[in-house]
């Protein structure tokens, strides 16, 4: 039972030790640069409208339907009688003033006519209401068009390798604090093996996937934290590798190396 007992443990033992000895688990990821295709621009179609020059006129009837009122107006004479006095001072004899202008023999006589008794009353009768109509018969202008030509200008075409070749390409990269613990020794101790430096003097900048041929010009962007990488007519059709870019702490000089497989 004892010798049961010791043949488990030391079976959980050498599990745990195969276990925490065994490599870490990678599978391969494809990093070819894809192939540049070439699409089709569809042409544009114009399609033309005819407008409408219609009007729908409305004869509106108006109210003819007039009604009139006659009144009388307020007409009223009052007679006044009124008396002079004076004329009694003259027949005494005193006289102030001799006017010729209004001696009898001078003056011509002048007769009043009488009022009328009743004032006259004069009817008016309404005109009847009456329309004019004006005919206007004025042609309206045909409305201006103008052509546009509905062709598209032939696209520029430059040779595509070449130009692409020679801009720089931004390649993005893993954190190296970020890796798995027992991936991130493997690298380190690569790192350290390519380069002979000090883990302690070196500052590990990224793990990039880098062309294993054709890099024709390197140079790290400290901002968005890529490398900016030149390529020539070998890195064509290259296979990626690990690219491990680390900075010396004592003179800021780089250091770098790919990882073996």
């Amino acid at each position: 039972m004892v010798i049961g007992r010791f043949r488990d443990v030391v079976s959980d033992v050498a599990e745990t030790i195969r276990r925490a000895f065994k490599d870490p688990f990678c599978r391969d990821i494809p990093l070819g640069l894809p192939e540049p295709g070439a699409g089709a621009v569809t042409m544009l179609e114009t399609s033309g409208r005819e407008l409408s020059y219609r009007f729908n006129p409305v004869i509106s009837i108006p109210d003819l339907n007039f009604s009139p009122a006659i009144q009388e107006g307020p007409m009223r004479f009052e007679p006044v009688q009124r008396s002079e006095n004076a004329w009694t001072t003259w027949a005494s004899g005193a006289k102030v003033s001799d006017m010729s202008m209004f001696k009898v023999g001078n003056c011509t006589r002048l007769a009043v006519p009488a009022l009328p008794r009743s004032a006259v009353i004069r009817k008016s009768e309404l005109p009847p209401f009456k329309t004019a109509s004006r005919g206007i018969r004025e042609a309206f202008a045909p409305p201006r068009a103008r052509g546009l030509a509905p062709g598209i200008a032939a696209p520029k075409t430059r040779s595509g390798l070449a130009s692409i070749l020679g801009l720089p390409i931004a390649i993005a990269g893993l954190d190296f604090q970020k890796l798995p613990k027992a991936l991130n020794m493997r690298y380190t101790f690569q790192l350290v093996k390519a380069t002979g430096e000090n883990i302690r003097n070196l500052d590990v900048l990224g793990v990039f996937p880098v062309p294993l041929k054709g890099v024709a010009e390197l140079q790290h962007d400290p901002k968005t934290g890529r490398i900016l990488v030149n390529l020539n007519q070998d890195s064509v059709g290259a296979r990626r590798g690990r690219f491990i870019l680390a900075r010396k702490k004592d003179d800021r000089g780089y250091v770098s190396c790919f990882v073996e497989e």
